[in-house]
């Protein structure tokens, strides 16, 4: 009697390790599958990045509007649709299929682009994009809060944005080999077909999970209880959630004003061409971007068993050794070695990514994860990815007029773009600080 209880004891332990096996590859497919989307995701929001000199010299175009239309664009309406849609995600939408549908649409409005006849048109057609994008991250956090428990969330974060340098390498080193060979137009053209069909595999392979599926012992998840004004007033009486915000948004103000400029810094000041340009800096982003942001969650999650506090001195570190590294890079003298330059900053630079998004996740209750993730999008957005690259443009159009070189006036831009991630490691220690006290 014994051994066969102990026969049917065996059978069953072999039994759950392999329905955990089955769930453990489904999570991993749907990590995978949202990965990948956020890659074309930023593919087509960034490719622009590339391909904006010859769009300057075929409209004529000032830095301040290419700033506008690299920036402002996307990042504004995308900011303006994004808590919207983070509200109806949290009030029980299908996230996969919703995930499918804005796909296909900021892909196809994409490849809209490249038959534009001016500034006007591409800039309406680049907004659509914004908007369409907008729904994505507050839906795909909020998928993947569900699927991983706490103590696993930056890690799994983290290769969740590892889609940003994949997708920033592809449009720079993809973008700038056809602009160069094709011309503008055509780059966009091309990068917006493999959204059609990737949305569709999604739809297909792709499941939706119950609502705080992950969460160890917690109650069932009401959805639709919780009212905007008071989802927003639980999270604003968080300081910490507020300050990682806040640090997120510095930081992305400074890097992607930044990222925005360096094509055109390498065009006009090293005289390099896109296919170097696209290729140099495709090659850096991706590698750099893709390591430190892996590496970022990575550490976030070691450092996490001392507590959450302790997650932020990855950023903490990353950022604060950038800023004089950064600074080298700029004025070093040729284009080669200011890639060379720029690969340690860069991989400290995305240290912060995996842990603001795992923070401000464990920090929001389950009910309002789509929410917390719109107003941390919305914050980096207004703040860091609309703002920076105009403010990069407008700084360098006023040192231009100062020193009668535009070389040296985007140059002087950039430094002080760099010396802006200060304003970031601030909020960052201070959260930390708010952090402690909870523990």
């Amino acid at each position: 009697m014994d051994d066969m209880t102990a026969h049917v004891r065996t059978i069953g332990g072999d039994m759950a390790g392999t329905i955990r096996s089955a769930g453990n590859a489904k999570r991993t497919l749907m990590l995978v599958m949202l990965t990948t989307i956020y890659a074309l995701n930023y593919l087509d929001r960034q490719i622009v990045l590339i391909l904006q000199e010859p769009i300057k010299h075929e409209f004529a175009l000032q830095d301040w509007q290419l700033g506008l239309l690299t920036g402002g664009s996307i990042s504004l309406f995308y900011t303006a649709m994004g808590i919207p849609i983070a509200r109806v995600v949290d009030r029980g939408i299908h996230r996969v299929r919703m995930i499918a549908v804005i796909t296909v649409l900021w892909s196809v409005l994409t490849a809209v682009g490249g038959v534009t006849r001016n500034y006007l048109q591409l800039f309406v057609a680049r907004m659509g994009v914004g908007m369409a994008e907008s729904g994505y991250t507050p839906a795909a956090h909020s998928l993947l809060s569900d699927l991983y428990p706490a103590q696993r969330r930056p890690a799994a974060m983290g290769t969740f944005a590892t889609g940003v340098p994949i997708g920033m390498m592809l449009g720079l080193a993809v973008g700038g080999y056809i602009a160069q060979h094709y011309g503008w137009r055509t780059a966009l053209l091309i990068v917006g077909l493999p959204g059609v069909f990737v949305a569709f595999g999604f739809l297909l392979f792709a499941r939706e999970p119950v609502r705080g599926e992950s969460e160890i012992g917690a109650a069932p998840v009401v959805i639709g209880k919780v009212g905007f004004r008071e989802a927003v007033s639980e999270l604003w009486h968080r300081p910490a959630f507020v300050h990682v915000v806040l640090a997120s948004a510095a930081a992305s103000f400074a890097q992607m004003g930044v990222m925005a400029w360096l094509p055109s810094y390498l065009v006009r000041v090293h005289h390099m061409s896109l296919t170097e340009v696209g290729l140099g800096l495709g090659v850096l982003t991706g590698v750099a971007g893709l390591f430190g942001t892996w590496f970022g969650g990575w550490l976030a999650s070691k450092l996490g068993v001392r507590g959450m506090h302790a997650m932020l001195w990855a950023p903490i570190a990353g950022l604060t050794l950038s800023i004089p590294l950064n600074i080298l890079a700029f004025m070093a003298s040729d284009g080669q070695t200011m890639l060379w330059l720029l690969v340690p900053p860069m991989l400290m630079v995305a240290f912060w990514t995996a842990p603001s998004i795992a923070v401000t996740q464990s920090l929001a209750p389950v009910a309002t994860r789509a929410t917390a993730s719109a107003v941390y999008v919305v914050g980096c957005n207004v703040i860091g990815v609309a703002m920076g690259p105009i403010f990069a443009g407008v700084l360098s159009d006023l040192f231009n007029s100062m020193t009668g070189s535009e070389e040296q006036g985007l140059r002087l831009s950039l430094i002080c773009l760099s010396l802006l991630m200060s304003w970031s490691v601030i909020h960052w220690v201070i959260a930390a600080r708010y952090l402690m006290r909870e523990k």
